[in-house]
């Protein structure tokens, strides 16, 4: 897995490529921690994901939450069909924008 973080003002675009499961999840958990000060929009660029497994999906979980607790946005973009998927069957998908 790599990612990308841009940073513009109070929005943070996080684009992941790869595999998102639990050898990877903690390490774009970690990064991510040190950059949400101040932050009220998180969208999640999810064009170069290849795969997603439970771990990953805590990753976003524990975004939409931080967000909704500053009344702000968490978004997903560009998401694969199997990615998609993932995001369906496990009842996230009703929690993002996509």
């Amino acid at each position: 897995m790599e990612f990308e973080t841009v940073r513009d003002g109070a929005r943070l675009t996080v684009s992941v490529s790869g595999r998102l499961d639990a050898q990877t999840a903690p390490q774009l958990a970690d990064a991510m921690s040190g950059m949400l000060n101040g932050v009220t929009q998180t969208v999640f660029d999810l064009d170069e994901l290849e795969y997603i497994l439970s771990a990953g999906l805590r990753v976003l979980l524990a975004s939409y939450k931080l967000m909704m607790k500053r009344d702000g946005v968490m978004r997903v973009e560009n998401a694969k069909v199997d990615v998609v998927s993932v995001l369906d069957a496990s009842g996230f998908a009703a929690l993002y924008s996509m």
